[in-house]
């Protein structure tokens, strides 16, 4: 799949992976439209790339973005659904807000968005939905995050197949802990981010693999190897892999 020339919406570009595909998709000469809430850091990005934005909050009702799209281009080639967050907490100390906030942001928002853009999308789209490798691999601190992105996977393998007779396509990006500001909110003592620093992944060298897998139209992007080779055999032994992964699981 040629990318030059294709109308990409990216939501939350303001940043982290969001930020690093869009500057990559730039150089593929793609048309960018860049979503999301803050509008400072939104417009530097669009200015410095010859893009369009939108400032908007995926908490409130995605389908007036698909309409604002609607008029602005039309079309759309590409809708990648990165938004969303974490919190690494124990289930007890989750408050019932954050737990619907992120319920909100991680699944509803863009299971709405992308049921909006539908008619939008043209044969030969596709949809990219960023999930995790906590979908697959659940760790303790991390309940709530690990359920949504679960949602998100089998959200994307059914619609995978419900929209393969129209010609759009549906791929996920299932990444490992990335060196990205989302530490800033989930991991507040930056625990977490200090046992792992030895592990994490470059949104650069990632946003590069996720625009190859575009291009080629994989099913999945999992990053890195390992943990996707852990998720594998935890489908296969779960209690195996608990035991194993425990002092992996304890950095948190």
């Amino acid at each position: 799949m040629q990318l030059i020339n294709r109308t990409i919406v990216i939501t939350g570009a303001s940043s982290g992976l969001g930020e690093a595909l869009a500057r990559t998709l730039h150089k593929e000469g793609a048309n960018l439209i860049l979503i999301a809430r803050r509008e400072d850091r939104l417009q530097t990005l669009a200015s410095e790339l010859q893009a369009d934005y939108l400032v908007y909050d995926l908490e409130k009702a995605p389908e007036i973005l698909a309409k604002t799209l609607a008029n602005r281009c039309g079309r759309i080639d590409i809708l990648i659904n990165n938004a969303g967050f974490g919190e690494f907490s124990f289930l007890d100390d989750t408050s019932i807000e954050t737990i619907e906030s992120m319920h909100r942001i991680n699944v509803l928002s863009p299971v709405r968005l992308t049921k909006a853009c539908l008619p939008l999308l043209k044969e030969g789209g596709m949809i990219v939905n960023v999930a995790s490798q906590a979908g697959k691999l659940p760790t303790p601190k991390s309940t709530i995050y690990c359920m949504t992105k679960a949602a998100m996977l089998q959200f994307s393998n059914a619609l995978r197949l419900e929209l393969r007779p129209k010609g759009i396509h549906v791929m996920t990006v299932n990444p490992g802990p990335i060196a990205t500001e989302f530490f800033v909110r989930a991991d507040v003592d930056r625990k977490y981010e200090q046992n792992v620093a030895s592990i994490v992944l470059s949104k650069e060298r990632l946003a590069s693999t996720v625009v190859r897998a575009i291009e080629r139209r994989k099913r999945e992007v999992n990053a890195p190897w390992w943990m996707e080779l852990s998720a594998k055999g935890y489908g296969v032994m779960p209690r195996l892999i608990e035991w194993l992964g425990k002092p992996g699981f304890d950095k948190k």
